[in-house]
């Protein structure tokens, strides 16, 4: 495949970057759509050609520092949906004699002699956390009082404000409502912790799987409450492949996985050992100046990645909680994080004052400079040649039944706003306020999504799910895509947990930590996710489709459908949502209209998401393809499609960009569409204000503009209440 020529200008900066830089790597920001995959292969490929025409084509590198062999294989970690996607692209645009790997599945230890053979180690964000989870992370401490296994530095915490007689908590913990919930969510465990199951046997009884849950109960946090932390253990106490080796490169696709430093995904990624270090994505920064730098922590530069010591040369990539510094045995509080010092809180702290103005500058001109090359589509529209893009905001009003019972979910919303307002306690009640509006998002899109919700039903019998059923998260109110079990025993999308960054649980307000090794049983979910039909728990199931109602937007989108038919025969589109089971819900109604579609939800195994991706390619006949924007909404190529329905905005713009720019992308022919639903005089309105705020964020930074703002204040929150 011959490179477009600004493809060929990455191809030299990247191989400079590894030659002759000291950074050894860096940042690839292109638009989304603009052939990252393809760069990132063709650099690895040129480096090999170098080291066959230096007879120095050993699969095997010197070991690292750290004593690990060292092997001359790249590994790609990269989202579960883009697995696939990269397979098929190494096996388009390379020869023969490039070996690849998929490193995925229960039987991925079995490839262990082939990794050192392969130019390409394929995987995925969830796989190396939970080889860096079951193999390097410290064992933990059983609770004195409840029995439950904590690391050493929450067995503290939990001691002081939780458990035992001495617990107390603090002023802030006492002004966070909480919210009803049965007894049997919150009862603690007494039982022996000698009896558990392992972790890796998933169909034990109802009764072990609770003891399990409970034995790791407080496993290591995705950002909340990571602050109480020490960091990683560096004595690895099993043995993970993954980590067990240097390797020649490490890729991230869609490096804004990482974007929460202390998540344990950050964590694992930052522990691997690698020659260069390469992050690819289209939006390195969606929130906040905060978020670039796990990115610069996972390059590694000095001295922008470390924690420096005012008193020698000593540099650490993770802040100790001990007294003393390990590696120089100064004082801790002699340590200091440079990026925090130099960017960070200048930025928060002055905003646009002089401070703050020279961070921006240092960070645009004298940081991202060496670090990160983007190129936008406007800026390479000769190169790509690209179709024109179309990007419409349709806007439509709700019926008199769907006003009504809007309004009255608003009205009982700021009600209870207002009461955190006069109380003082909005930023601690941040989790209840986010659940506020979530109703009122589903509100907007079908009344449905609120009155038969599992959350709605869960309310009114005060019980948990039962064991056969999916689980739904407490924070967008849908079935949990990559499910997540909280020591509280409540569960959340892990995207969700990691978008939201709060130390207390949703819905419970005690400090949340997650227990990844909890098994969530969601029966055969995964089995019943098939391409035709719906899954056993589906909203469908809990509404009378004898008098099924259709809403405001679900009309709307079936109109844009017609009319992208009636100008273009073979056109196909793509719709989002951020609710699976408002996908669901038009599922259904476009069937009833003879529509074909398909869907891909997380709940989907790998299989299942190739199949349907296969099936709306191949099938001329498949003309929709309803979309979970968590689940779909990056790494995906689907220029067959020429027009996108968004059909909920979302609080952050650079999610939706990169869901628009699944079809706006190299291999595109056709002009593209993309519609926008939003309802008047509703809280969607009053998200786009916000949006317009988070685009200066990324173009104070990334782009070129001079202004940049922060995340969602208190301010906003009282914004989007505002009568």
């Amino acid at each position: 495949m011959p490179l477009l020529r600004y493809q060929k200008e990455w191809l030299a900066w990247a191989s400079k970057q590894e030659e002759k830089s000291e950074i050894r790597g860096g940042i690839l920001a292109d638009e989304m759509g603009m052939g990252k995959t393809i760069q990132a292969i063709s650099l690895v490929l040129a480096r090999r050609e170098i080291r066959r025409t230096t007879d120095d084509d050993s699969s095997v590198l010197p070991s690292s520092s750290k004593g690990l062999p060292g092997i001359k294989a790249t590994l790609v970690i990269c989202p579960v949906v883009a697995v696939k996607q990269w397979e098929s692209e190494i096996k388009r645009f390379t020869s023969e004699g490039c070996a690849k790997l998929i490193y995925h599945g229960a039987n991925r230890a079995k490839h262990s002699k082939e990794i050192r053979k392969c130019d390409f180690v394929l995987t995925t964000y969830s796989v190396v956390e939970a080889e860096f989870r079951k193999y390097m992370m410290p064992p933990k401490t059983k609770c004195p009082y409840c029995g439950k296994a904590y690391y050493e530095s929450k067995l503290t915490i939990h001691l002081k404000y939780f458990c035992g007689p001495d617990a107390v908590r603090t002023e802030k913990q006492s002004k966070q409502a909480r919210k009803k919930w049965s007894p049997a969510m919150s009862k603690q465990n007494t039982e022996s912790v000698e009896d558990v199951m392992d972790e890796s046997d998933g169909k034990k009884s109802k009764g072990a799987r609770q003891k399990a849950s409970k034995q790791h109960n407080e496993e290591e946090d995705m950002g909340m409450g990571s602050r109480f932390g020490n960091g990683v253990d560096s004595s690895s106490r099993g043995k993970s492949l993954l980590h067990a080796v240097k390797w020649e490169r490490v890729i991230l696709d869609e490096a804004h996985y990482i974007k929460a430093r202390h998540c344990n995904t950050a964590k694992a990624v930052l522990a691997l050992d690698s020659s260069y270090k390469w992050a690819l994505s289209g939006t390195p920064l969606q929130n906040r100046v905060g978020e670039l730098y796990s990115l610069v922590r996972f390059l590694q530069i000095t001295p922008y990645s470390y924690y420096l010591c005012k008193d020698c040369d000593c540099k650490t990539l993770d802040h100790s909680s001990l007294k003393e510094c390990q590696n120089c045995h100064h004082s801790s509080v002699r340590h200091f994080c440079w990026w925090n010092k130099y960017v960070a809180t200048p930025i928060q702290s002055y905003g646009k004052s002089d401070e703050g103005r020279r961070a921006m500058i240092l960070l645009k001109h004298k940081i991202l400079k060496n670090i990160v090359l983007r190129r936008t589509k406007k800026g390479r529209a000769a190169d790509l040649a690209l179709p024109p893009r179309v990007v419409l905001l349709r806007r439509d009003t709700l019926d008199i039944k769907e006003q009504d019972y809007y309004e009255s979910l608003y009205n009982d919303s700021q009600s209870q706003f207002n009461t955190y307002v006069q109380s003082g306690t909005v930023m601690n009640n941040y989790a209840h306020i986010f659940d506020l509006l979530t109703r009122l998002r589903q509100a907007v899109d079908h009344p449905y999504l609120v009155v038969c919700s599992k959350a709605a039903a869960l309310r009114r019998e005060n019980m948990i799910s039962n064991d056969n059923s999916e689980k739904v998260c407490g924070i967008c109110h849908d079935p949990a895509e990559d499910p997540a079990v909280t020591s509280c025993e409540h569960v959340f999308c892990k995207a969700c947990l990691l978008s939201f960054g709060q130390a207390s649980c949703p819905t419970c307000s005690k400090l949340l930590t997650v227990d990844f090794t909890k098994n969530v049983d969601n029966g055969d979910q995964t089995s019943k996710t098939t391409i035709k039909g719906f899954r056993s728990s589906s909203i469908l199931n809990r509404i009378q489709l004898d008098d099924f109602q259709t809403s405001t937007k679900i009309e709307a989108l079936r109109e844009e459908i017609r009319f992208m038919v009636e100008r273009d025969g073979s056109a196909k589109g793509i719709v989002f949502s951020q609710f699976t089971s408002f996908l669901d819900l038009i599922n259904y109604s476009l069937h009833k209209s003879g529509i074909k579609c398909v869907q891909l939800v997380g709940s989907m195994t790998m299989s299942a998401r190739d199949a349907s991706i296969k099936r709306f390619t191949e099938d001329p006949d498949c003309r929709i393809f309803l979309m979970s924007l968590k689940a779909g909404g990056v790494a995906l190529n689907l220029a067959v499609a020429s027009h996108v329905f968004l059909m909920d905005p979302w609080w952050n713009p650079a999610v939706e960009r990169q869901a628009q720019d699944r079809i706006h992308r190299i291999g595109q022919y056709k002009p593209i569409r993309i519609v926008r639903f939003v309802i008047e005089n509703t809280i969607e309105e009053r998200i786009l204000k916000l949006q317009e705020k988070k685009e200066l964020v990324f173009e104070g930074t990334i782009g070129g503009s001079t202004e940049a703002l922060g995340k969602l204040t208190e301010e906003d929150l009282r914004f989007l209440f505002v009568t």
